[in-house]
């Protein structure tokens, strides 16, 4: 035997090794991904819904909250734009 050909034998026989432990791996990861989507959905089928009337009030408190939080910013905005930009520089212009 050559030593080409143990060279190929070797490369071969270390390919087949690796196809092997990267197949083991992809079943593995199949396997957990399967378990994983059927915990999903035995936890979905527990979820209780809220139904239309729950829906709409639930989204009527979320839009007052949002309203509320751009009042309190907007006016955040105005009082630092006033003291900011219009009295600091004034305040500190020499007289």
């Amino acid at each position: 035997m050559s030593l080409t050909t143990i060279a190929i034998a070797v490369v071969a026989l270390a390919l087949f090794a690796a196809v092997l432990v990267w197949r083991a791996r992809v079943r593995e990861a199949a396997r957990q991904t399967m378990a994983f989507v059927g915990e999903v959905n035995g936890e979905i089928r527990k979820v209780t819904w809220p139904d239309r009337a729950q829906l709409r009030s639930a989204t009527g408190v979320i839009i007052l909250f949002v309203v509320i939080v751009a009042i309190i910013i907007g006016l955040m905005d105005v009082i630092l734009q006033g003291i900011l930009v219009r009295w600091l520089p004034s305040w500190l212009q020499p007289r």
